[in-house]
């Protein structure tokens, strides 16, 4: 019987959540570097192995698509925050990380500092600093990140892991 684990990826509009669903579901070798808003929501799946799947669910990351946020939370094993690698999309970050503290409260929480490669960025250490959760640098638009982002999801949820193995 198959084990289905759910993540949820959260964050501001433009973080590169899709992208980084993208990276992880997809067997490409170029991803989109355009900026398209979510609608609603996406969501990708992770084999890890033949008794367990991960399902990696995006929430829209416009103000308007908030409301939703809470459902998609529910049932989560992990939540995966999102964020450019902005001072200003970090401090972002870091009001909806407050905002929605009750919901975050007992589920195992992690940052990606996204968009390393870009000129300003903060170090994942500074952002991680700010937000107070570990944070991971990332470049989503990256191939070569593939497995790199695999680790941090099996990680984050590795006693979970263990238990389905």
């Amino acid at each position: 019987m198959t084990r289905y684990v759910k993540v949820a990826l959260m964050g501001a509009g433009y973080a590169g959540k899709s992208t980084l669903i993208r990276l992880l579901t997809d067997d490409v070798t170029k991803l989109q570097s355009k900026y398209q808003p979510t609608a609603g929501m996406d969501c990708g799946t992770i084999t890890l192995d033949d008794r367990t799947k991960i399902t990696l669910v995006e929430m829209g990351g416009q103000a308007h698509f908030e409301f939703m946020w809470p459902d998609f939370m529910k049932g989560s094993e992990m939540i995966v925050v999102v964020t450019e690698s902005t001072p200003k999309a970090v401090l972002k970050t870091r009001q909806l990380l407050k905002k929605y503290e009750a919901l975050l409260a007992g589920k195992q929480v992690i940052a990606i500092a996204n968009k390393q490669d870009l000129p300003g960025s903060m170090r994942p250490e500074s952002v991680q600093d700010l937000l107070g959760i570990p944070t991971y640098g990332m470049i989503a638009i990256d191939p070569k990140q593939r497995l790199r982002g695999y680790r941090l999801i099996v990680e984050g949820l590795r006693d979970m892991v263990q238990l389905a193995a």
